[in-house]
């Protein structure tokens, strides 16, 4: 089980977006909520990956790789479905027999 953060997800915001519009220097952000420079990039990179992965996206409208995977999950399932089947029924030959 993962340690708990001493920073709350709001917190982590501020410190991003300081870090992100650089109006301090990074060690003095890091000074600011007394933080290592690592875990300082380690928020910073983790926003970034957060914007682009989510930049052009509608809230509440989901995106293309979403759709594709709802469809690929019903294929699946459809494919459990036909295998349970498929096992009945040559259990069921297999007692007659």
């Amino acid at each position: 089980m993962g340690r708990k953060s001493r920073f709350t997800n709001e917190q982590k915001t501020a410190i991003a977006l300081d870090l992100l519009a650089a109006k301090m220097s990074h060690a003095e952000i890091c000074r600011k909520y007394q933080i290592s420079p690592a875990y300082a990039y380690k928020i910073r990179d983790r926003a970034m990956e957060i914007i682009r992965n989510n930049i052009g996206t509608v809230e509440g409208k989901p995106d293309g790789r979403e759709e594709d995977l709802k469809k690929r999950i019903g294929e699946l399932e459809q494919l459990a479905g036909d295998q349970a089947l498929a096992i009945r029924h040559l259990k069921k030959t297999k007692k007659r027999g």
